[in-house]
């Protein structure tokens, strides 16, 4: 028992030293270090903008599916019996979930709350243009053009629209964001991956005779790398952390802004914007720091 507390104390105090030597050589380093950081820092700031973009272009799609609807416009002097049947085939649809009728009259007075009223709305009451139309909620609204194909063809019927369009152009954009976002950041974290090595490479330079020291009086190879590796983790999480501040400054303006403009727009809160963020920031930022350390202690220590 004693043996295994004096062991844990060693393995404590080793980490510490680690610690130190990292931190030492990361003050040490000075324009070297700021270069790797700000590189680090703006790869991640592509990473963060395109998370951030990413979570609310998904959140305004899934926010649009759930308000797809299948719109069917009606023939002009459909008769009611006709309009009946028109509305018993559509409603006998198995991906039909409700069908609302919604007149002329009443399209008109939708368009008078969303546009207010005007001199040319007394004119399109005596010869409203709109058609009547059958408003149609779906089970799955990934089988909208399904069910717009399935309703154009029933008779009564004169055209069919759905928000679904929307959403396909709208899914388009998000694959475009992601593809253009991967392409960025990894351009941006093989040069900080170049930095990151030229930094502990002058590391290494700088504490060579400390480094043969070290291996003469019986050093462990890790215990010599430790340290070095330590500075890269370091350098990542700096970048990560100042990345995650100036994305969340911008993100916390910007959807203020957009809620006071837009209110109606459906944006993903600031909390949980910068929470998302922040993990993926983070876990990049220390990847490539330690890659980056891992890669010069191979070519600069073990060599």
């Amino acid at each position: 028992m004693a043996s295994r507390v004096q062991r844990v104390h060693v393995v404590a105090g080793q980490a510490v030293s680690f610690a130190a030597d990292a931190a030492t050589s990361f003050r040490r380093n000075g324009l070297m270090t700021v270069a790797a950081v700000t590189t680090i820092m703006v790869a991640l700031l592509v990473v963060g903008t395109a998370v951030l973009l990413g979570l609310n272009l998904s959140h305004i799609a899934a926010t649009l599916e759930g308000q797809v609807e299948v719109v069917a416009f009606l023939r002009d002097g459909l008769s009611s019996s006709a309009l009946a049947r028109v509305q018993e085939t559509i409603v006998a649809m198995p991906d039909a979930a409700s069908v609302k009728f919604v007149s002329r009259a009443d399209a008109l007075g939708r368009l008078r709350q969303r546009l207010g009223d005007s001199a040319a709305f007394a004119d399109l009451e005596s010869s409203n243009p709109l058609a009547d139309s059958l408003e149609v909620r779906l089970v799955d609204p990934a089988r909208a053009r399904v069910v717009a194909t399935a309703i154009s063809n029933v008779n009564g019927v004169d055209e069919v629209t759905y928000g679904a369009q929307v959403l396909d152009r709208l899914l388009a954009l998000i694959q475009g964001v992601r593809v253009l976002a991967g392409v960025l950041t990894l351009f941006l974290s093989g040069v900080a991956l170049v930095v990151v090595v030229n930094t502990i490479r002058l590391t290494v330079i700088a504490r060579q005779r400390e480094i043969e020291i070290m291996r003469l009086v019986g050093a462990t190879r890790w215990f010599v790398q430790w340290p070095l590796l330590l500075e890269g983790v370091l350098e990542g999480t700096v970048a990560a952390g100042g990345a995650t501040v100036v994305l969340a400054g911008f993100y916390a303006l910007g959807a203020a802004r957009v809620a006071s403009a837009l209110p109606f727009f459906p944006l993903v809160s600031v909390t949980s914007g910068v929470q998302s963020v922040a993990i993926v920031v983070a876990a990049t930022g220390v990847i490539v720091g330690a890659a980056g350390s891992l890669i010069a202690v191979r070519r600069f220590v073990m060599s």
